[in-house]
């Protein structure tokens, strides 16, 4: 019996892509930007608001949902931005639009949030434009609609939106709402990275890093990773190391590495916890600790890593970092397994063909050896062969039957299995910042 636990077999390409709701969202722009007193100005603002001035009161109800000049108070913020709205101010309606979309101070409405942001848009504000966008492109309060999405994008994007044009690049990339167009994509994330835009300059360093439509470029990639991650967005980071594990346009530098991909797993970004586990486990640029290994190991399991998950199982199994505890690995493997994870799908079969930790089954370990195969595990397929031998007919009925039930469930289509060669992880960050 193969008593081997598959850890790794997978090549990670940091090149990470957010979904929109993991982008820090804001209702508007600061008014009281680059004040020297905010706690001076709002004092003047409130009694302008109080007379009636529609600014004001868009301003006031800014400073309390961001709590600038004044504690922060978003039931009261919600007051003075619907009393700028109701007179027609534009940015007081895209200000109550947000907060009812989200349920900051009122309760979460998405029929008036998108009332109220078509009114701002219907005024040309940028800001409502790309908010509105959003709602369609997610079917928040109206049907799903990626083409309406895409245009309220557009229209944002050409009065200057930095994140409308991220988020325009990010629709061209993938064909979503608008005919696919890579060099319109890089165009708009070129566009917008110069502005400053953090996760525009995450996506043109991913599409430098990939070669996307382009040709592949390390320096600028590097480049750009850099100043995403300079501000704050966590992928980057990731990225970082990866390029540094890997000497892409710097010298290899395993310890720079490790600091990067700490930088990230600290912030709770699980690829990057499982890499770390993966340096400590190995000893590349840190020192080699089994502990260490499993506790990054568990914390990217916890967040549901597929091969985070069966990492720790064969921790478990080993009893490396971690006391041996079969059931325990069993448990972890399953969990990856019903990801669709073939290495965990070949270590639970093993578990199930041994008996350690699960009821010793040979139909369940043709199962899940027949699972690994078909995901690109080529030594599942061997295994499975040598089963077979010792398999009566019945087990073997049971076995395929099994197989047959588990794959009927499942959209096969959409669950593409996390093959066991060299690969990417392609994403991009889609910003979501009102």
């Amino acid at each position: 019996m193969n008593k081997q636990c598959w850890v790794y077999g997978f090549v990670f390409v940091a090149t990470i892509l957010l979904n929109a709701q993991d982008e820090r969202r804001v209702a508007s722009e600061n008014p009281a930007k680059g004040a020297a007193d905010p706690s001076v100005q709002f004092v003047e603002l409130l009694r302008q608001a109080e007379a009636g001035n529609t600014y004001a009161q868009f301003a006031v109800g800014h400073a309390y949902q961001t709590g600038t000049g004044v504690a922060k108070d978003e039931a009261v913020a919600a007051r003075w931005c619907r009393q700028s709205a109701q007179n027609g101010f534009a940015e007081g309606q895209n200000c109550i639009g947000f907060l009812y979309e989200h349920g900051l101070g009122v309760s979460r409405d998405f029929d008036a949030a998108l009332s109220w942001l078509s009114r701002a848009a219907q005024q040309n504000l940028a800001l409502a434009q790309y908010n509105l966008g959003h709602m369609y492109q997610h079917g928040e309060g109206a049907p799903l609609d990626h083409a309406q999405a895409v245009r309220l994008y557009s229209q944002a994007a050409a009065q200057g939106l930095a994140r409308a044009r991220n988020k325009l690049g990010v629709a061209y990339l993938y064909g979503d709402g608008v005919p696919q167009n890579l060099t319109t994509a890089f165009e708009l994330f070129h566009l917008a990275a110069t502005q400053d835009d953090p996760g525009a300059q995450q996506n043109l360093a991913t599409m430098y890093l990939e070669g996307k439509g382009i040709p592949r470029n390390y320096p600028e990639a590097l480049k750009w990773f850099g100043l995403a991650a300079s501000q704050g967005i966590v992928q980057a980071s990731y990225s970082l190391a990866y390029m540094y594990e890997n000497g892409n346009a710097v010298r290899r530098d395993p310890a720079k590495a490790a600091e990067f991909y700490r930088a990230a797993a600290e912030r709770g970004f699980a690829n990057a916890q499982l890499e770390l586990g993966r340096l400590y486990m190995i000893g590349r640029g840190v020192q080699q600790d089994n502990f260490e290994s499993a506790q990054w190991f568990r914390r990217a399991a916890e967040q549901g890593l597929p091969l985070a998950e069966n990492a720790l199982g064969c921790m478990y199994f080993r009893g490396t970092g971690v006391p041996r505890d079969y059931p325990q690995a069993a448990d972890w493997f399953q969990k990856a397994a019903q990801r669709n994870n073939a290495l965990a799908q070949s270590n639970l079969a093993v578990l199930y063909q041994s008996g350690l930790g699960v009821r010793l089954s040979y139909s369940e370990a043709y199962k899940w050896f027949a699972l690994a195969a078909q995901g690109g595990h080529a030594e599942s397929r061997q295994a499975l062969k040598q089963l077979m031998q010792i398999m009566t007919r019945n087990q073997l009925h049971d076995g395929e039957a099994a197989v047959s039930d588990w794959l009927s469930q499942r959209d096969n289509s959409a669950l593409a299995s996390q093959r066991v060669e060299a690969g990417e992880l392609n994403s991009y960050i889609s910003n979501n910042q009102e």
